[in-house]
């Protein structure tokens, strides 16, 4: 992992601040959770009173990451006060941290710490690393470089954002070196199997039926190797899921071997759809993404289309450009 620039300039904000707003990403992902809670745990053990949130209302962590600790200590959007910092983490543009995009702004200082190819690097200091494995790999080196004793919690933290971004270490991004990272954090007394279970083999019932309704939508384009479904807020409330509990119904779709590449559409708020994107290699989604201003990584990306039919044609236009599987 290749440290930029600004790498000690953000190390000496990181220690002089007082006071810290965190935000991760809208709809947190493991890594993002991860690495905001793990930075927090970390800023407070430093003697920073610190605020993580995200900008959606309420900011409620998914049922099946509320083992993480720190996960009480989340403070809603609107209850942000002003701060000396505010820290950015696992957002490729600063509309991701959703409605406190605004007090990201007008922070005295900020971070941007990330792994996404195309980041605009919208803070004042920015720590993006395209070949780090995961944003929580790169907190865990700040934290090294800051002289932070790493315990239990904290390394519960960072661990479940580097085994959910490299997908349990199956992804190309699960490299020598992640993977001894990983076994530093182990040691710390990190709960490998607990993990496992509540983020990749827990679901509520409703989850099930919601399985259900997507894998019955699954649509094939054989001639263009994709596969895709998708699901409506009504759906959401018919099954009571909550769209944050969502983000592993594309690894079902994705896991026929008629096609490389997967999508699900999740209907927002405003009748949007939001698209996840996936890809078993070499054709680049993130390519797709970025086309349709989204972003992510090349085998991992998104973007949000006014409607499934707008978003399938993006799609296959994007992969036509770039050949038959």
């Amino acid at each position: 992992m290749n440290k930029p620039p600004e790498w000690n300039t953000a190390l000496d904000e990181l220690r002089a601040a007082k006071t810290v707003a965190l935000a991760c990403h809208v709809n947190p992902d493991g890594d993002a959770l991860g690495s905001l809670l793990g930075m927090s745990l970390a800023l407070r053990k430093m003697g920073a009173t610190t605020y993580p949130t995200w900008g959606s209302s309420p900011a409620n962590v998914p049922s099946n990451y509320a083992f993480l600790p720190g996960a009480s200590s989340i403070v809603q959007p609107g209850d942000l006060p002003e701060v000396d910092l505010f820290i950015a983490v696992d957002c490729g543009d600063a509309s991701r941290v959703g409605s406190v995009e605004g007090a990201l702004r007008k922070a005295p200082s900020s971070i941007n710490i990330d792994h996404h190819p195309g980041n605009d690097g919208f803070a004042t200091h920015n720590i993006v690393i395209t070949d780090a494995s995961s944003t929580a790999e790169i907190v865990t080196r700040m934290l090294e470089d800051l002289g932070v004793t790493l315990d239990k919690d904290i390394a519960t933290c960072l661990y479940t954002g580097i085994v959910t971004d490299t997908g349990r270490f199956q992804y190309t991004n699960s490299s020598p070196e992640v993977m001894r990272l990983a076994a530093d954090l182990l040691a710390h007394g990190v709960p490998a199997t607990t993990i496992a279970q509540e983020v990749f083999e827990s679901a509520p019932f409703g989850y099930l039926q919601l399985t259900g309704r997507v894998l019955d939508r699954a649509k094939l384009l054989k001639d263009h190797g994709f596969v895709y479904s998708w699901f409506t807020r009504k759906d959401l409330k018919e099954t009571g899921v909550h769209v944050e509990e969502t983000e592993k119904l594309i690894d079902l779709v994705r896991s026929t071997r008629d096609a490389d590449v997967a999508a699900m559409f999740k209907e927002q708020g405003d009748g949007a759809f939001r698209v996840s994107l996936r890809s078993k290699g070499p054709r680049s989604v993130g390519a797709i993404a970025r086309a349709n201003g989204g972003g992510g990584h090349e085998l991992a990306a998104g973007f949000t289309a006014k409607t499934v039919e707008a978003a399938i044609e993006a799609i296959v236009a994007g992969l036509s450009e770039q050949g038959t599987p």
